[in-house]
Formats: C-alpha cells, structure tokens, sequence
C-alpha cells in the first residue's frame, strides 16, 4: 500500500497506467499515470486524490467530484491542487447525484467529506442556480419524515448569495 493512503491515483482505474482496474498491482510503472475522466497528467500517482476513487465510491462514476488533491506533508495533509472542471457535463451530472443520492455512495471512511456534501459544495463552488430548488425540495422531504440536515438551509444559503454574486460580477 502506497505511505500516502490507499486511496490515490496509483489504485484508480480511472488511472491510464492501471488498465482499467483498480489496486496497486495493476499499476504499471513504465507508463505516464494519467486521469482519464480529468484530462489531466499526474505526476506523483501515489500521492494525488480525488473522490472519484474506487474507494470512495462503489460505482465508476466518470463525472469529476470535486477537486484533486495532492499530500502536501504528514502534519498537514492533504491540499487542492486542481478544481473540477467547471462543463455542463458536469454540473448536470451533479444535479442529478443531489436529486438521486442513491446514485453515489461513499465508502472509503478514513479521508475526504461526504459525497453528498461534496457535491453540493461543488455546486456552491459553481453557482449553480438549479441547485436550489432541488435542495429546498429536499428539506421540505426531511422535514415531513420529521428529520432535518442540519446543514441545508446554510446551503440554500451560500448557494443563492454565490449566485447573486456572479450576477453582479
């Protein structure tokens, strides 16, 4: 297992270099690691994440969640190195994971936020208007059932203060 977590781009199989498969014994070392589903060339594979990782969810889901990471240093951990990508791929996936949770799951315990949660800081980071109404259908749900998230109307929040400001910009 690689020192920086079992989680990186040297186990991915959205990793060029692991033919498709995920796990370190499928990487080969003599070719360049790359990200198929970023576009992007990575250059320490055993030490650069992402949530798009086996590991983190069961499904191989080929939309970018959220940044890439890359370990920075055992007391501080991990930092963002590249944003997704900002394509209506993209935010139209995202919208469809916040309308169907069901659709990503989270399963690598040890680093990173939920997927959930996640997906709807990417859709903060986007300002994607679409968003809300999902999420205000959302916490109508939760409230019927008599549950609350905690966190959702702050999302609705920043969502809509993140939208007026690119109108303003």
């Amino acid at each position: 297992m690689p020192n920086g977590g079992s989680d990186c781009c040297g186990t991915c199989w959205f990793n060029r270099a692991n033919g498709g498969k995920k796990g370190s014994d499928n990487h080969d070392h003599r070719l360049p690691s790359y990200c198929e589903i970023r576009d992007l060339p990575i250059e320490d594979p055993f030490y650069t994440y992402c949530s798009n990782h086996p590991y983190r969810t069961n499904q191989r889901v080929t939309v970018p969640l959220g940044p890439v990471y890359i370990h920075v240093s055992y007391e501080s951990g991990r930092e963002i190195w590249v944003d997704a990508p900002d394509t209506k791929h993209v935010r139209r996936q995202l919208l469809r994971f916040l309308e169907a949770p069901g659709n990503v799951s989270d399963s690598y315990p040890f680093y990173g936020e939920n997927l959930m949660l996640l997906v709807v800081r990417e859709l903060e980071r986007l300002r994607e208007p679409r968003a809300i109404p999902i999420l205000e259908h959302i916490a109508r749900d939760l409230r019927r059932e008599g549950q609350s998230w905690d966190g959702i109307q702050d999302a609705i929040t920043r969502i809509r203060r993140a939208v007026r400001r690119s109108r303003s910009e």
